[in-house]
């Protein structure tokens, strides 16, 4: 498949860079997002991307998706049909033509959507402002099936400064971590996956952001470049999964709503096949 008359329209809507294969050609990437329903046998009943995917990126995945094979998901004993969200991390690949291929990087279930009247953003402490400190909070959050909160935990608190003692970074950890903690109990989401129809609870991933340039926010600019320094990572007690409990978090950014347990699990890897 050629795909140079459409790597300018990809190159504008890019969302995430990625290392070029060889120089001098590089490897653009871009994400694309929509609904999956399967049937009980497991193979894929429709499938719709969300609006403003560019042409080449749409038709790709038409032939494709429907090719895909899950394992049936079962509910009381029997398999039932199930829909939820899907995102594909999309790469553009230079061939030696000098053309492109499109390949699959990686593809994720589940993503609940965020409800905008619902997730306000934590207050920025008071003595942090004072003292000039921002961080990163990566919480995990346990939903029910209407989107409410029922747990949350801090994960990883990572301060944008170094400072003076350890004790001194646990408190401003500490710190951080409860004002988001206080604040995510009340958020509400929208599930986008249903099993048999009925809509089902999952666990996600989201990051906070507090920076004094910013303020605290959930939806920060792609092109500034933050800096923090790690704090300690502590799993949420409820995951018991650990190749979910160790998916990469450094990459998460605001706004990005990581889903844990999907139901829908492919049989085969796609990651790394092409389009």
């Amino acid at each position: 498949m050629r795909l140079s008359a459409v790597i300018l329209a990809i190159m504008m809507a890019c969302i995430w860079p990625v290392q070029a294969v060889e120089k001098p050609a590089p490897v653009y990437g871009i994400d694309a997002t929509g609904t999956i329903e399967i049937g009980p046998d497991g193979q894929v009943v429709r499938h719709q991307l969300d609006k403003g995917q560019p042409a080449a990126i749409e038709q790709a995945l038409a032939r494709n998706i429907g090719q895909w094979r899950f394992e049936p998901i079962v509910v009381d004993g029997k398999p039932v049909i199930a829909k939820t969200r899907m995102r594909l991390a999309i790469e553009a690949l230079p061939t030696a033509s000098e053309d492109y291929q499109l390949r699959i990087r990686g593809v994720w279930f589940g993503e609940p959507g965020r409800s905008a009247h619902d997730m306000r953003p934590p207050p920025y402490p008071r003595d942090a402002v004072y003292a000039g400190i921002g961080a990163k909070v990566v919480l995990v959050l346990q939903l029910d099936g209407q989107g409410q909160v029922q747990q949350v935990h801090a994960e990883q608190v990572s301060l944008d400064r170094l400072t003076r003692s350890e004790s001194q970074a646990e408190r401003w950890r500490g710190m951080f971590a409860r004002t988001s903690i206080e604040t995510a109990a009340r958020w509400k989401f929208n599930i986008s996956e249903t099993l048999a129809g009925q809509p089902i609870g999952t666990s996600v991933r989201v990051p906070v952001t507090f920076s004094l340039t910013e303020g605290s926010r959930r939806e920060g600019p792609d092109n500034v470049w933050h800096s923090y320094v790690p704090g300690p990572r502590v799993p949420a007690p409820w995951i018991v999964d650990t190749a979910v409990a160790s998916q990469d978090v450094d990459s998460l950014k605001d706004g990005d709503v990581q889903a844990l347990d999907s139901h829908f699990k492919l049989r085969n890897d796609l990651t790394g096949s092409l389009l």
